[in-house]
């Protein structure tokens, strides 16, 4: 039986790439993709790519909005709602994501049902980027916004790539919080260095306070162009099996999770 996937990260700059990305996704056996938007102040923005990608196809793209914390507000939240975004793509702040200004975006995305997806760690260093401070972006941060806002769902990029140890803490002890291993990560970290950062489970002398695995609390997350689409799952199937995790945790990982994240029933 084909393994289902969800991709929790991924971009499309140019409807014109989409046919070719549909086609990618139904070979490999990817039944959702999270589309993520830019930010209009960020690569003149494409959330009208990320909604009309999913108009085209409902029943494989997943849109989030990409939301500038400094220039929109917590009210427009739920026009992009009323728009069809299911949720919300941060990056790029001004001031640390834990700030007190922004939790009222957050409040009113929780009390909308849209859960969040934020850049962690490092960004690129070109034209629009240029300006980020990635301090501001530390994995930490969401480990306060997780706990205050418990009942928000949240998706981490990266690993928090450097600050991975920031990460894993706090998505063990936080049960609404998860992380893709989207970018250089899997390429360049080991599994024995995966493993010691995600060593706790239901069975060690400190666990989770919801008793799930480490592993329970990574999704699926590609985050590159069309073409390494198929290379980047089979990173994670190399990293899976060097581990030897059991199939019923590799299925949360390549779908389960997320699909309870985006609230559909996989």
């Amino acid at each position: 039986m084909v393994q289902k996937i969800i991709d929790a990260h991924q971009h499309l700059e140019d409807l014109g790439e989409l046919d070719k990305l549909t086609e990618t996704y139904h070979r490999l056996g990817v039944v959702k993709s999270i589309l993520l938007g830019h930010p209009p102040n960020r690569q003149s923005g494409n959330n009208e790519v990320v909604l009309a990608a999913h108009k085209r196809e409902p029943d494989l793209y997943v849109p989030f909005v990409g939301f500038d914390l400094d220039r929109m507000n917590a009210d427009e939240l739920r026009r992009f709602r009323d728009d069809g975004f299911i949720g919300i793509k941060f990056i790029g702040p001004e001031k640390p994501y834990n700030d007190p200004a922004y939790f009222s975006v957050y409040e009113k995305a929780c009390e909308l049902g849209m859960p969040g997806l934020f850049h962690l760690g490092i960004v690129a260093n070109f034209g629009p980027w240029r300006d980020c401070d990635s301090n501001q972006m530390r994995p930490i941060h969401l480990d306060h916004i997780a706990r205050r806002i418990p009942e928000w769902k949240i998706i981490g990029a990266h690993l928090g790539n450097p600050w991975y140890e920031e990460a894993t803490m706090s998505c063990r002890w936080n049960p609404n919080l998860f992380f893709d291993l989207s970018g250089s990560t899997l390429k360049k970290k080991t599994p024995e260095f995966l493993s010691s950062l995600l060593w706790w489970s239901d069975s060690t002398a400190y666990k989770s306070p919801d008793r799930t695995s480490a592993w329970e609390k990574i999704v699926f997350g590609s985050d590159v162009g069309t073409d390494q689409i198929e290379d980047v799952i089979n990173d994670y199937r190399k990293l899976m099996d060097a581990l030897q995790m059991p199939d019923e945790l590799r299925e949360k990982i390549w779908c389960s999770r997320a699909a309870g994240i985006i609230g559909i029933d996989e």
